[in-house]
């Protein structure tokens, strides 16, 4: 059993991983963790995710409480609790998966580090077909080399804080680093409504283009993949992982 905390359990994707988590027979939820002062501190966990039925375990305002009974804290909050839950994964040398975006270059040279200490995955996107888009993506780009000028647009909730994504910024990197070339990837970010996500790389060629597409219609494709994440880093020592290494390893 893979024993695990889950941040945020009342935001968008920490109730979905709450959710998918608990019908997984290898994981063990132990306990929530929330900011102080939230009203659902002391609740139990299935309750302050909106299941059905509790779980048995409750919500935390200090993770120094619980996290010496876990094996794994699983992280989708927000860029200063994130920091914050590093440093004490590092200090209890426990398996660290962080799917908050919007870090800036010393947050992600701190990120960088911990993982030489411990298990740490960090992932802009947790949904698998995503992660098999980047791969297409990568090869689309070595194929086009030269030949195409690149636009991603990336649409989101009105809620959604950062703009381009960080699941943008990721399929940009992988694009440059396919194509080995110095060229500009342009974004497009529209943040409307209820969009789960959806994401539209577009490489526009002399008299054709080529369009890549992924949409999610809810969140659970991405609560589901953080489980297949849980899993996978489960097994693994010190370093840094991402969600292509949960594809790889199908």
């Amino acid at each position: 059993m893979i024993k695990i905390i889950i941040t945020a359990p009342k935001g968008n994707m920490g109730k979905l991983i709450v959710r998918a988590a608990a019908k997984k027979p290898m994981i063990e939820i132990i306990g929530g963790l929330a900011s102080k002062g939230r009203d659902y501190i002391g609740l139990d966990l299935g309750v302050a995710a909106g299941l059905p039925n509790p779980l048995g375990v409750k919500v935390y305002d200090d993770l120094e409480e619980i996290i010496k009974e876990c094996d794994m804290i699983i992280d989708f909050s927000t860029v200063d609790c994130s920091m914050k839950v590093i440093d004490l994964a590092i200090k209890h040398n426990k398996a660290f998966i962080c799917g908050t975006t919007g870090f800036d270059e010393e947050e992600v040279k701190i990120i960088n580090a911990a993982a030489k200490k411990i298990p740490l995955l960090k992932a802009a996107n947790t949904s698998y077909v995503v992660n098999v888009m980047n791969k297409l993506l990568s090869e689309a780009a070595k194929d086009l080399n030269g030949m195409a000028d690149i636009a991603i647009i990336d649409m989101h909730s009105a809620g959604k804080k950062d703009a381009p994504s960080g699941t943008a910024k990721e399929m940009a990197s992988i694009i440059e680093k396919a194509a080995e070339t110095n060229d500009t990837v342009s974004f497009h970010s529209i943040r409307a409504g209820d969009i789960p996500s959806s994401h539209t790389v577009m490489f526009g060629c002399m008299g054709e283009r080529l369009e890549i597409t992924h949409h999610a219609y809810n969140w659970e494709c991405y609560a589901e993949g953080a489980c297949k994440a849980i899993e996978y880093l489960s097994s693994k020592g010190p370093g840094l992982y991402l969600m292509e290494d949960v594809v790889m390893d199908k």
